[in-house]
C-alpha cells in the first residue's frame, strides 16, 4: 500500500468517524418553531415606516426609524413580462447605504429597506390578460367607478406562476443585499396585502362580488383554493428567499359562504397555515408573522389573531404588528398616544418590529400636514423607549445562524 492510498484510507476513516458526531447534534426547537436552517439576516427590530400606498414610493430615511417599506405596485416594477424596472428600490438601497455611512452604521446593523409589492389589482395588464390567468370586474367599498377594479384570479396556478417568476427575479436582485431587512409576502391579495382578508370586499359589495368569483366554470373561486394559494405562497418565498425574512402579514384567516360572500374567522387554520410556515421544511426562521390593524385597546387572550402571535412570539420565533392608521374619529380614535399605548402592547407581546402609521412625523397626523425635522426629532424622543424594548425582544427568538 503505498502512501497516497494510506492517506485516502485515512481521511475516509476521519469522515466516517465524524458523520455521527455531526448527525447527533441538532439544535433544540420548542414545538411549532423551526431549527436552524441556511444563513439569514438579522432581523430588523425596531420601528418600521411603513410607506405610502397610493403608489410606488419608497419611505426616506430619517429619526431613529429602524426601517423604511418601499410600497410598490407590480404593473410598475414589471409592466412588461420579465422586463423589470427596480429603481425606485434601487434608489432606496443607495439613499440606505448613504444614511448608515453617515451614522457610522454597516449596512448589516443599519437602516434597513423593506419590499412590499402590492399585486391583486395592482397586477400588470399582461398579467390580467393573460387568457390563462383571467379577471374580473371587482369591487372594494362600494360599487362606484373608483371602487371597481380588474382582478386577477390570484387563486388559480397561472396567476401563481407569474407571481413565482416576480419574486425569483426580486430574490436575484437583492437576496444577498444586507439593507434590504425584508420581504412582505403578497401573492394571494385583493387590495390590501393582508393576504387573508377581503376577498370579497367589504358588506355592501360581497354578494355581488362573490356571485361573479363563482361564476368562471373550472376558474371558480373557491375556499379550497384559496387556503391552497395562501399555502403555494410560502412555499414560493421558501424557495426564492434564501436569506431575507419574509413577513406575512395577516388577520385570522376567512371562510367565505358561497350565496351571499359572508365569511368567518377560523382560528385553527390559521394556525395550520402559521406553523407550516414555521417548519423547517419550509421558511423556518425565515417566516416572520404579523398583524395589520393593532390598537392600544386590544388583547391577547381572546382567541385573535393577537392571542396566536403572542403564542408564537413565546415559542420562539419572531413576530411583528403594524398598527392601525390615524383616525380622528370619536369612537375610533387613534393619535400618538394610541399608537404609544399599540406599541406598549406589541412589545409586551413579544413582538421585533412594529409598523408605525404615516404621518408619524407631522404635528398635525390627522390632516398630514406640519411635518418637520423638528416634530421627527420630538417623536423619535417619545418613541425610544418602545424602539428598544422591541429590539430587546430580539433575545428571545430561538438561535439561527445569520449572514455576515
Amino acid at each position: 500500500m503505498n502512501l497516497n492510498t494510506r492517506s485516502l484510507l485515512s481521511l475516509l476513516l476521519f469522515v466516517s468517524l465524524a458523520m455521527p458526531l455531526q448527525a447527533a447534534v441538532k439544535p433544540y426547537s420548542k414545538v411549532g418553531s423551526s431549527p436552524i436552517q441556511a444563513s439569514i439576516k438579522p432581523y430588523t427590530a425596531g420601528l418600521i415606516m411603513r410607506g405610502k400606498y397610493d403608489g410606488t414610493k419608497c419611505e426616506t430615511p430619517r429619526g431613529n426609524m429602524a426601517a423604511g417599506y418601499c410600497q410598490v405596485y407590480w404593473k410598475d416594477i414589471e409592466p412588461v413580462k420579465g422586463q423589470f424596472n427596480w429603481s425606485v428600490i434601487d434608489r432606496a438601497v443607495t439613499a440606505a447605504k448613504s444614511y448608515n455611512a453617515a451614522q457610522g452604521l454597516t449596512d448589516k446593523d443599519g437602516y434597513k429597506v423593506m419590499i412590499r409589492i402590492r399585486t391583486g389589482v395592482y397586477a400588470p395588464d399582461w398579467v390580467k390578460s393573460d387568457p390563462n390567468v383571467g379577471k374580473i370586474s371587482w369591487q372594494f367599498k362600494n360599487s362606484s367607478p373608483k371602487q371597481t377594479f380588474q382582478l386577477p384570479l390570484f387563486w388559480n396556478t397561472p396567476y401563481q406562476n407569474h407571481y413565482e417568476n416576480l419574486m425569483q427575479a426580486a430574490a436575484n436582485r437583492y437576496d444577498n443585499e444586507l439593507s434590504i431587512g425584508g420581504v412582505a409576502a403578497s401573492m394571494c391579495m385583493t387590495v390590501h396585502t393582508e393576504i387573508m382578508w377581503n376577498r370579497t370586499g367589504r358588506k355592501e359589495v360581497r354578494a355581488a362580488n362573490m356571485s361573479t368569483m363563482r361564476a368562471l366554470g373550472d376558474k371558480s373561486y373557491t375556499n379550497e383554493k384559496d387556503y391552497a394559494c395562501l399555502q403555494r405562497q410560502i412555499q414560493i418565498h421558501s424557495n426564492t428567499w434564501q436569506k431575507t425574512p419574509t413577513l406575512f402579514g395577516s388577520h385570522l384567516y376567512q371562510v367565505y359562504n358561497y350565496s351571499n360572500g359572508g365569511k368567518s374567522s377560523d382560528y385553527n387554520k390559521t394556525k395550520q397555515l402559521f406553523n407550516e410556515c414555521r417548519s423547517s421544511s419550509k421558511l423556518g426562521k425565515r417566516c416572520v408573522l404579523g398583524n395589520n390593524s393593532l390598537r392600544h385597546d386590544e388583547v391577547n387572550n381572546d382567541g385573535s389573531v393577537n392571542q396566536l402571535l403572542f403564542e408564537i412570539a413565546q415559542a420562539g420565533d419572531p413576530v411583528y404588528f403594524q398598527t392601525n392608521v390615524f383616525k380622528s374619529d370619536r369612537k375610533k380614535r387613534f393619535g400618538v398616544d394610541e399608537l404609544k399605548g399599540a406599541m406598549d402592547n406589541a412589545a409586551n407581546w413579544g413582538a421585533v418590529a412594529v409598523e408605525i402609521p404615516m404621518a408619524w412625523d407631522c404635528s398635525d397626523y390627522f390632516n398630514k400636514s406640519g411635518c418637520s425635522s423638528a416634530t421627527v426629532k420630538q417623536r423619535q424622543g417619545e418613541f425610544h423607549s418602545y424602539q428598544n424594548r422591541l429590539k430587546d425582544n430580539v433575545v428571545r427568538i430561538s438561535p439561527v445562524k445569520e449572514t455576515k
